[in-house]
């Protein structure tokens, strides 16, 4: 009878601590991230382009279990587009809000891979040219997109990553295949 009081202590107690230490282990996060986009378009109808640089910002949230897996959401002002022709030609601009949910993963303690879907909200866009400028008002919302990437969190919460968003929906309401192009380089803040 004292032998199986002892085993079921002991048992009470590991799951105890086990729940503990795994309460402990699923740390949430959130902070600020922000940095260059360096947007262009590419698909089968896409015309010949040069990448227009832009701007990203927001925040996020995480959710991370035993340090080694995290889902991530955030929000953030993303500006695309891109030119047609050289630099100084017709220059297209789309501003969007980006809503990312990703899947982590950090095979060494400060490195992190990251991959998953992207919804992107269209919220205004515009075609500059030499003589004229106009509003551009027949974009696809939500233009979703895989985003995948890596980074590096460096003690003190700042972050450093890159990334590559690959659209997957055309970016214009007649569905042609021309889809939105991102590399984002990104600095962040974890609180």
């Amino acid at each position: 009878m004292k032998m199986t009081i002892r085993l079921i202590t002991a048992i009470a107690l590991l799951a105890g601590l086990t729940t503990m230490h795994s309460a402990q282990a699923q740390m949430i996060s959130y902070g600020i991230k922000g940095g260059l986009n360096m947007a262009n378009i590419g698909g089968s109808d896409a015309p010949d382009s040069e990448a227009r640089a832009g701007f990203h910002v927001g925040g996020f949230l995480g959710l991370s279990f035993l340090g080694i897996v995290a889902v991530e959401g955030g929000a953030y002002y993303s500006q695309k587009g891109y030119f047609l022709g050289s630099g100084d030609g017709m220059e297209l601009v789309y501003n969007y809000i980006d809503i990312p949910l990703v899947l982590k993963f950090s095979p060494l303690p400060l490195f992190h891979l990251y991959v998953g879907p992207q919804a992107s909200l269209f919220l205004d866009g515009s075609i500059k040219d030499t003589d004229f400028e106009f509003d551009a008002d027949n974009f696809t919302s939500p233009d979703y997109a895989l985003v995948m990437g890596a980074g590096v969190n460096v003690p003190g919460g700042l972050r450093i990553s890159a990334g590559y968003d690959l659209g997957v929906t055309p970016v214009n309401v007649d569905e042609m295949k021309i889809y939105n192009r991102v590399l984002k380089l990104t600095l962040g803040y974890k609180f």
